[in-house]
């Protein structure tokens, strides 16, 4: 379950403040947040995620409470717990793709099963990508690359940052079935955050910022 009450944040160089909405989800509920740009939608990723800290109200994942973590703590429940997806690819380009995701697995403390690994990349479809390196993929591989990275380690919670902002429309529906049926797959909660409004029939629960 992700609960978030109360929450406003501030940036030192600004004296706007950021109030954003309560959100509860139950087990297995998926939520897309719209709004324009300069609503504050990262800032507000970046709060769930744990890359910056909230300065009033409390974020629960699970049973856990952020704001009770010390940074270390933060920093490891993040790798272990949070899903990232991003626009833009995060991969290690030194690697290949297999070692990427081993680690992925490393670092959220999580042992490395090669067999789900190989089914991860066959459910993706790039599962004859496990032995390239990063600049051998394509711009789609790279994507499906993105959705495995953020589910591989079966986190409680995937977080999507603008998915498909710069996708054609078939691109875009392709890629959040995918990121979906991961969700579905590893039982987590899955929030996207964009502007794209393209993907709004594909949730049940919105809120605009």
């Amino acid at each position: 379950m992700i609960q978030i009450r109360n929450l406003a944040y501030q940036y030192t160089s600004h004296t706007q403040i950021l109030h954003f909405p309560d959100i509860e989800l139950g087990a297995h509920e998926h939520l897309l947040v719209l709004g324009k740009s300069g609503v504050g939608k990262t800032t507000l990723l970046h709060l769930i995620a744990g890359l910056l800290r909230s300065q009033h109200g409390e974020i629960s994942i699970g049973k856990t409470n952020l704001s009770d973590l010390s940074s270390r703590k933060l920093d490891q429940f993040r790798g272990k717990e949070i899903g990232l997806v991003f626009q833009n690819n995060h991969a290690i380009r030194s690697f290949n793709v297999l070692e990427n995701l081993k680690a992925r697995l490393f670092f959220a403390k999580k042992s490395m099963d090669i067999g789900r690994i190989e089914n991860l990349l066959h459910q993706l479809d790039i599962k004859e990508c496990i032995d390239k390196r990063i600049n051998q993929l394509s711009e789609g591989q790279l994507q499906r690359l993105g959705i495995a990275l953020a589910v591989v380690h079966q986190p409680q919670l995937i977080l999507a940052d603008e998915p498909t902002s710069s996708l054609d429309d078939k691109n875009c529906e392709l890629v959040m079935q995918l990121v979906q049926e991961q969700a579905k797959n590893n039982g987590a909660n899955l929030m996207v955050i964009t502007h794209d409004h393209r993907i709004k029939p594909m949730f049940n629960n919105i809120i605009t910022l």
